[in-house]
């Protein structure tokens, strides 16, 4: 009764120092049209002292370094307008904390910047939730300021190297078994891995690729204490040695439960090199795409905030996260290039829910991002939200219809 009565008052206690529910939601929209341009650069953004590591347990704190963690960028122009695409090495951020590195891209809008994190479980902890033992938030503020910087540092560099450019789109499928599982669902994966690469117009030399799939960098498990990129970094890094230019990876449908089938520091070398000879696959097979005009859609989404998880560490203040009238504040979005189409989603997005996207919007070949600007935990259906086989991510989802409500904000754009 008292462990009840406990929880009902935590839970209860979202409603401290809320805000109110606007009557409508923000919105943005862009668009532009002339010469395509493209630049990119990275920067580096790994902390030199001790992190709380994101992910897994709580009180994981960092004892070495593995990999470099970097922020990678491609800033897209076409005519006067750009935008900027940056892949982050790390778990996830908050929408407050995005808004404020926003705040520092001189020239940028905040709706034309997308911010999507890696989801390494290997980088310091900037949502907050894995401190020591729910009894100090596991966010390192000057880590953070670090990771604006090297954001600013990145995309101004990456502005500097626009070059006049074409695009090509390519793809290629992971292997049904060996390199990638679904622990909930066996099978059940986003197969596809795209690249989209940007050359220059009169050389042909490559610029940047940006390259997309859905799975959780994890190769390191819990037992790991050491900063890494994970998969991620490793086939970045790849990337640029075989020359096909700055790499930018962002994430895609990886949620409830896409996860590497590879394991310790060898496998995180192994999936890098498999997955860059899937990239030159992919390469090979690529088309010109024409990239006329650029157009965004962005529009915030509330979502009630019905996980005790959740609103227990925002009541302990691990986490800074601000509530409407129990609801929190998140962002989807909509963009263009050309014939290339994307769908950008605040948290990791579960299979089943990235092809109801795919079907209800009638856009079979819509690139899902996951991560973006925002990590408010699952987006899965309802129906899986509310499976047994869920517990453990339904427990880390602001609730069992966030992923609905997502889907409806997108759908409904």
């Amino acid at each position: 009764m008292a462990a009840a009565l406990g929880s009902l008052l935590l839970v209860s206690c979202t409603g401290i120092f809320q805000k109110s529910l606007p009557k409508e939601p923000a919105r943005y929209e862009w668009s532009s049209l002339g010469e395509l341009s493209v630049g990119a650069a990275e920067a580096d953004i790994t902390p030199e002292n001790e992190q709380y590591l994101g992910g897994f347990d709580l009180n994981r704190v960092s004892t070495g370094i593995h990999s470099r963690l970097k922020a990678r960028v491609m800033v897209i122009k076409v005519g006067s307008g750009k935008i900027a695409l940056i892949g982050l090495d790390n778990l996830g951020l908050q929408r407050e904390d995005v808004d404020w590195i926003k705040s520092g891209l001189y020239g940028f809008a905040n709706g034309n910047v997308f911010i999507a994190s890696s989801h390494t479980h290997a980088a310091p902890d900037l949502v907050g939730l894995w401190g020591y033992y729910g009894l100090s938030s596991g966010r390192d503020r000057e880590y953070l300021a670090l990771v604006r910087r090297g954001i600013m540092a990145a995309v101004k560099a990456a502005e500097a190297d626009l070059r006049p450019a074409r695009m090509r789109l390519g793809s290629a499928d992971l292997p049904r078994e060996g390199l990638v599982r679904n622990t909930n669902k066996d099978g059940v994966f986003d197969r596809k891995f795209t690249v989209l690469q940007a050359v220059e117009r009169d050389t042909e030399k490559p610029i940047a690729s940006l390259l997309h799939m859905g799975c959780h960098p994890e190769v390191f498990r819990r037992s790991n204490s050491e900063i890494s990129a994970d998969f991620v970094g490793e086939l970045c890094d790849q990337w640029r040695a075989a020359g096909h230019g700055q790499a930018v990876f962002i994430n895609g449908a990886l949620g409830a439960m896409v996860t590497p089938k590879l394991h310790r520091a060898e496998g995180i070398v192994k999936m890098g090199a498999a997955l860059l000879q899937l990239g030159e696959e992919a390469l090979a097979s690529a088309k010109p795409i024409s990239v006329p005009d650029m157009e965004v859609h962005r529009r915030d989404v509330y979502l009630p905030m019905r996980s005790f998880g959740l609103s227990g560490a925002r009541l302990l203040m691990l986490i800074p996260r601000n509530v409407y009238d129990g609801h929190l504040r998140s962002t989807v979005g909509y963009l263009r290039l050309g014939e290339l189409e994307v769908a950008t989603l605040p948290g990791e997005t579960e299979p089943g829910l990235a092809q109801r996207l795919r079907s209800d919007s009638h856009r079979p070949n819509l690139l899902i991002f996951s991560l973006v600007d925002d990590e408010v935990g699952y987006l899965m259906s309802e129906r899986d939200a509310r499976d047994p086989e869920f517990e453990y991510e339904r427990s880390m989802s602001p609730g069992v219809d966030a992923g609905e409500k997502v889907l409806s904000a997108l759908v409904g754009r």
